[in-house]
């Protein structure tokens, strides 16, 4: 029983050790398959899930070396599963945990002129409406944003945040996906692009499934900007899941500048699976081991799956989270600063 039991924990250890990082193991596909595809997402709770077992391990194998000189195997792999833990929990702070209540005083691109260069991206997805527009106008016109991308908002309600914008005095264009207003709301994403950038147009390069908007500067002076919303990984949705990520970082190879941000349903990790390269905006600004959904969650236990990256003609320099309304996620606020 004694060899059983050996057996055992070495497979229990092993898993646990190849939860941190299966790329190191030429196993990156797993990355991308039910369940580790959903549970690589959410480290912070990865962390307290193995700390609590080694801890129940470290215990048993204490009182079995006290009472019958055993327990020297659950005592080994409790000391793995803590350091797997550790790691987990060192990841989520390695990509940074900063969280300020406010961005600096916005000096970047405003209707006056272009300032320092800088642009301020919002993302948040608005679960239909549940974050209404005299709260998310509020945030874009208190933090200087330029750039906002709203997964599962219609048409309608982003025509009505522009309005509200409108009254306080900064104007936008819109851009979406023109989903019927019959349709589902979570198949609909807005794009909102301040008029201080320029002119913009629809382009189809970030078509690349049906709730992707792409946009470029008329003049070609600017970012170009995506805003992406892949389908969600749920069991029965898992194909579905992997296609729309890979279109969607697919858009990593397109020409440059670029600003890419939404509600991606899935992480870095999952993009290094693919084996795609882009800039972290959230990560440059030491905000991206904190998660933006669920948002009943703590950040630190929440999945990373709202971002803002880049092709690197931008650096993040600040980034925050943002609660206002009742809808399951948080937005991420990301000031970028033009790359020298």
């Amino acid at each position: 029983m004694k060899y059983v039991w050996g057996l055992i924990s070495l497979l229990l250890g092993a898993v646990a050790v190849l939860s941190v990082r299966p790329d190191l193991f030429g196993l990156s596909s797993y990355e991308l398959q039910f369940p580790l595809a959903q549970l690589i997402a959410m480290r912070g709770v990865l962390a307290v899930i193995f700390l609590v077992c080694a801890l129940m391990l470290g215990v048993f194998a204490g009182v079995r070396y006290k009472l019958v000189n055993a327990g020297r195997i659950a005592g080994a792999l409790a000391a793995v599963l803590l350091v797997v833990a550790a790691t987990h929990a060192g990841t989520v702070w390695w990509r940074g945990v900063s969280n300020p209540d406010r961005l600096t005083v916005d000096q970047g691109v405003s209707p006056q002129g272009e300032g320092n260069g800088q642009i301020t991206v919002l993302t948040y997805n608005t679960l239909g409406g549940a974050t209404d527009s005299p709260q998310l106008a509020d945030v874009i016109t208190k933090e200087g944003v330029d750039v906002v991308v709203l997964p599962e908002t219609s048409t309608a309600r982003g025509q009505e945040l522009v309005k509200h914008l409108a009254a306080e005095g900064v104007q936008f264009q819109q851009f979406d996906t023109a989903t019927s207003q019959y349709n589902a709301e979570f198949e609909s994403t807005v794009v909102l692009v301040s008029r201080a950038l320029g002119p913009y147009e629809a382009t189809d390069v970030a078509n690349s499934h049906r709730s992707g908007v792409s946009v470029a500067p008329v003049n070609g002076q600017g970012p170009h900007i995506f805003g992406v919303h892949p389908v969600a990984p749920d069991y029965s949705l898992m194909s579905a899941w992997r296609k729309e990520i890979t279109q969607t970082y697919a858009l990593c190879s397109a020409t440059g500048p670029f600003i890419m941000a939404g509600d991606f349903n899935s992480t870095v990790d999952h993009q290094r699976a693919l084996g795609v390269e882009c800039a972290d905006a959230g990560a440059q600004a030491g905000s991206a081991g904190l998660g933006s959904w669920p948002a009943s969650l703590p950040s630190f236990f929440a999945a990373p799956i709202d971002r803002v990256i880049t092709d690197g003609s931008y650096t993040g320099t600040e980034a925050r989270l943002v609660k206002v309304g009742g809808s399951d996620h948080r937005g991420l606020l990301v000031r970028l600063a033009p790359k020298k």
